[in-house]
């Protein structure tokens, strides 16, 4: 009797955390045989405190919403505080759930698993193997080889696979600027009121003090008993550690427990998205860079960023075609889904780097930045500014003749991209493509010029 063929492996996916779990999820129940790597043990995937997530990532990709100890309490509203605490815009909604990372994590590869996925875990990838132009596999840190038919990067920050292909600009060197630092802890809350300077705390509100130390810090009750303390500084920008900024509010109050309950923190890869496909070959979460760039939250970008994903492989494989020609949609569909408010939005965050805190201060205290801009800001969209809106800044900052140019500057880059962004190929061309992302990277590059 003859031995039964192994099945060949029709998808790797190096990465096994909530981008490469969407992913395994779609196209396992596809019935395509998927295999991940993930470089750490299963308890140690996921992070060990809580994240908003957009209510959107859950219906766009597919995965049911979160409920019980997974879900924390929902925040409607959420309030902008000004660097100098002054100041304070109330928005009127909070588009988010608030995810217990690490049993979000498990749910994920509980429905992957059960699709009929294969995870290895604490089994290391180093490299894309290639033939010609192709990727075609991945080596292992033991020296053995894995093929398949198409190979997905979800490896996030360390871009394990992106990093290595030299081409366009998928192994782009990020420098400072793409960059924030983030720290984060929960704490226990003893009886009495808080408050941020004059600003009483609500436990209903999440709050955000924007524009601090070149980034952005918060304050969030997780619970009616427990407050999320968190920072994220701007890399190359301040010299403050986003830990001692988180350490110095809990030691001046006087009813937050000192020891932490859970937290932790790290770099995280705020920019615009590189270049997301190759032949053989797809980039998807923080891999391809598409976190969003003035808040720091990536994990919804990469739930559909890998519905995308999943979608257009299925499509190529039943063709068996995953050349960058079919696979150029996921590219096309991204951009048009979140990428290029990406792109506007990550202009405006490194031209708002050059604003002092005064500055920044003094925009939101004369509503020079609005309501509309920071719900824009919280939540990824970017509205093209018109000359109108231009004139009426212009106006609400007369006595300030230098800081509105240069808020002007910021808008009409920002709408520059914006509309670059739309200008992208729909079909791969190379040498369209490349003259469309030399135009991109030209646009960015003046950024520098005073």
């Amino acid at each position: 009797m003859s031995k039964k063929k192994k099945k060949s492996i029709d998808v790797i996916i190096v990465g096994g955390g909530i981008a490469g779990c969407v992913l395994a999820f779609h196209l396992s129940n596809a019935n395509l045989k998927v295999k991940v790597f993930e470089r750490r043990s299963r308890k140690n995937v996921g992070h060990d405190w809580c994240d908003s997530i957009e209510k959107e990532a859950f219906s766009y990709a597919g995965i049911p919403p979160p409920k019980g100890k997974e879900r924390k309490k929902d925040r409607n509203h959420l309030a902008i505080l000004s660097p100098n605490l002054e100041s304070i815009v109330h928005l009127k909604y909070y588009n988010y759930w608030i995810v217990d990372r690490k049993l979000f994590q498990e749910r994920l590869y509980e429905l992957a698993e059960k699709a009929g996925a294969e995870f290895q875990f604490e089994t290391e990838i180093i490299e894309p193997m290639g033939r010609g132009q192709w990727v075609v596999g991945v080596k292992k840190k033991d020296g053995s080889i894995e093929d398949a038919r198409l190979i997905i990067d979800c490896s996030g920050k360390e871009r394990i696979l992106t990093k290595n292909i030299e081409i366009l600009d998928l192994n782009v060197n990020l420098d400072k600027e793409d960059y924030i630092k983030a720290h984060r802890e929960l704490h226990k809350i003893s009886d009495g009121n808080l408050d941020w300077q004059n600003h009483e705390i609500s436990k209903k509100v999440l709050y955000y003090r924007y524009g601090y130390e070149k980034g952005f810090s918060w304050l969030n009750f997780e619970d009616d008993n427990h407050l999320d303390i968190g920072a994220g500084v701007g890399k190359g920008f301040s010299d403050r550690s986003p830990k001692a900024i988180v350490n110095d509010f809990v030691n001046s109050r006087n009813n937050i427990d000192n020891d932490k309950v859970r937290g932790g923190g790290g770099e995280i890869i705020i920019r615009r998205p590189t270049t997301m496909v190759w032949y053989g070959f797809l980039a998807v979460g923080e891999a391809a860079c598409q976190v969003i760039p003035t808040t720091g939250c990536g994990v919804g970008s990469a739930m559909i960023a890998a519905k995308i994903a999943a979608e257009v492989t299925v499509e190529s494989l039943l063709k068996k075609e995953v050349s960058i020609d079919s696979l150029w949609e996921y590219q096309v569909r991204y951009i048009k889904e979140r990428g290029r408010n990406h792109a506007a939005l990550d202009m405006m965050r490194r031209l708002f780097l050059r604003f002092d805190e005064e500055e920044i201060s003094y925009l939101v205290k004369k509503e020079i930045l609005t309501k509309q801009d920071f719900e824009n800001i919280i939540h990824a969209k970017y509205t093209r500014i018109g000359l109108l809106r231009i004139l009426l800044t212009a106006f609400k900052g007369i006595s300030r003749i230098k800081l509105m140019l240069k808020v002007g500057k910021a808008i009409m880059k920002s709408n520059r991209i914006f509309a670059h962004y739309k200008k992208m190929p729909k079909k791969y061309n190379s040498k369209r493509y490349h003259e469309w992302l030399l135009g991109q990277l030209h646009l960015f590059e003046k950024i520098e010029e005073k």
